[in-house]
């Protein structure tokens, strides 16, 4: 039985190039639909008579909330990322892409709806009292937004494109790079660290804002080797990014990950974690999820490419071709009968009996 990051490793037909030269036509691939992203983005804000230059300046700085366009351009290029993992695997190994998934070989959409539900439990009650606490204690950055054209069309950015954006990351992160790592190592703990690194290092935040996403993507990496899939991890994502990115439209929350402590980061995100994955136990195991890949059969023998056939038997002409007769049974040959030599005879070189009995 096969847990989640060594799916890659343990397979009949593994080889360890292919993950590597995935990643690589991942890059090249997602380079090419980043280039084509900015030409169309460059046109449409010459034509629109934007000011280009301070668009894409705010371009590169925090999530733009407050700017549906930009908001969308960001969410955007990170969501392209999903066919920037999926197909170069299915290009350079086809029978392995399916189990980027799950230990099943597809996407369990059951499993996965109850993870968004749970998932949007826990980080709206979580959320929630935060913004009651803060209101309570009189924190004036909590303050309602109006609600104008832009902020509702934030709103859709938001609810459309960050459920494709949370689950780019996981297929980035919690698939393709656990299963590379772990199909070069024999302990999980390397590949939960390492993704967990890297996935911070993709976020432009101070140290414990950094720390809290550390802690965010190992208890992500955990869960999914826990429960074989990417299921939870997609699931707690997409509740953490929705739910957050809505009550910071609304003016509740700061989404940016400024001012965020241990105190009132890091704790509450962690526990916020840990709580939803002690519910993805009890889940899992009430519903008998599968959590471990069964051994492939091995890979049949290849097929030779022709098969040399015999000519048939030369008859002269003229002559009728006799009936073949079928060859004559192969009789066994029964060894000859060996001499036993009786318990009490004497042993000494050269008797038989001794050596072979």
């Amino acid at each position: 039985m096969t847990p989640y990051h060594r799916l890659a490793r343990e397979s009949p037909d593994f080889a360890h190039w292919r993950l590597p030269v995935a990643a690589v036509l991942g890059i090249v691939f997602y380079g090419s639909i980043s280039v084509g992203l900015a030409i169309v983005l460059m046109i449409v804000l010459v034509a629109s008579g934007a000011d280009t230059d301070a668009w894409l300046d705010s371009a590169s700085t925090d999530i733009a909330i407050d700017d549906p366009g930009m908001l969308l351009f960001q969410l955007g290029t990170i969501a392209a990322l999903i066919p920037c993992v999926l197909v170069p695997v299915a290009v350079v190994w086809r029978r392995h892409v399916g189990y980027l998934h799950s230990v099943v070989g597809h996407l369990r959409w059951r499993w996965l709806g109850r993870c968004v539900a749970l998932g949007f439990l826990v980080v709206g009650v979580t959320l929630g009292l935060s913004v009651v606490v803060a209101a309570v204690v009189g924190d004036d950055s909590v303050q309602f937004a109006s609600l104008d054209g832009r902020a509702v069309a934030s709103l859709l950015v938001v609810l459309l494109v960050v459920p494709f954006q949370a689950s780019a990351e996981e297929y980035v992160f919690r698939g393709a790079l656990m299963q590379l790592i772990g199909s070069w190592t024999r302990w999980a703990v390397v590949p939960v660290v390492a993704t967990s690194l890297l996935f911070a290092a993709g976020h432009v935040y101070d140290f414990w804002g950094l720390v809290s996403v550390f802690l965010f993507g190992v208890i992500a990496a955990v869960m999914t080797i826990r429960t074989g899939g990417l299921e939870a991890a997609i699931g707690l994502h997409i509740a953490n990014n929705t739910v957050l990115m809505v009550l910071d439209v609304l003016g509740l929350v700061d989404s940016s990950g400024e001012g965020a402590g241990f105190l009132n980061e890091v704790v509450p995100s962690t526990v916020m974690c840990l709580v939803f994955w002690a519910l993805v136990e009890w889940s899992a195991r009430r519903g008998d999820l599968q959590r471990l890949r069964p051994s492939l059969p091995p890979l049949p023998a290849p097929v030779p490419a022709y098969r040399v056939v015999p000519p048939p038997p030369y008859v002269p002409p003229g002559v009728p071709p006799q009936a073949v007769a079928p060859p004559a049974p192969v009789v066994p040959v029964a060894p000859p009968p060996r001499a036993e030599v009786p318990p009490n005879a004497p042993s000494y070189p050269g008797d038989p009996g001794v050596w072979d009995r």
